[in-house]
């Protein structure tokens, strides 16, 4: 029996992907619809490459960026992963917000979407706090001014920045923010991301304009 018969016959792939296959796709649906699809290809890239370095990074401020070193110059493949990794962070910010622009511009966010644009716009922050604690990460000098530059912009919140900014250039260090790496945030992608869909199942592909 081929591979794809045994597998078929236990999962019932075949007929999934007919039916896929079978669905239509409007008229009004242009390239600016995929953004979606492609950030959450990108953020699936991520955690490949993010589990692959977890391997070897050492979260600690004297061993962090040595153990970046190490793994790009020693490790098989070490250098490419990172690099995926780095730009692929670049790429996400750019792909959500191209996503989000163009459920504005189709007024997608309207009734009944609400909660779809609202779940979006939490990942477009989560996936924001993924950049700033993955520049942090490797703690060499660049990640050293990013922390600096990102609380010197909290200070200027109202009421509550000057209190934020003690607790932030003294609490935020590299081990916590592995922490909101590696655990906090992808759980907390993974609950949005849920409702997202469940959302986008719900009340399908917006309409033409």
């Amino acid at each position: 029996m081929h591979l794809m018969g045994w597998l078929d016959e236990r999962t019932g792939i075949k007929e999934y992907w007919k039916k896929k296959k079978a669905l239509l796709i409007p008229d009004h649906v242009t390239f600016f619809y995929c953004f979606g699809g492609i950030s959450l290809t990108i953020l699936f890239l991520q955690l490949v490459s993010g589990l692959f370095m977890t391997l070897f990074y050492v979260p600690k401020p004297e061993e962090a960026f040595k153990s970046i070193l190490r793994m790009s110059s020693e490790i098989p493949l070490g250098g490419l992963t990172r690099n995926m990794h780095r730009w692929g962070a670049t790429i996400l910010i750019a792909t959500v917000i191209t996503h989000m622009f163009n459920v504005f511009y189709h007024k997608a966010f309207q009734r009944p979407r609400e909660l779809n644009w609202l779940s979006g716009f939490t990942m477009f922050i989560v996936v924001f706090l993924f950049s700033i604690t993955g520049m942090i990460l490797p703690w060499n000098w660049t990640s050293y001014w990013v922390l600096v530059m990102w609380t010197d912009y909290v200070g200027t919140f109202p009421v509550i920045g000057q209190f934020l900014t003690g607790p932030l250039i003294e609490y935020f260090s590299v081990v916590r923010s592995f922490v909101i790496h590696v655990l906090i945030l992808p759980l907390i992608s993974a609950v949005f991301l849920i409702l997202h869909f469940k959302m986008v199942k719900r009340h399908g592909i917006s309409g033409p304009l």
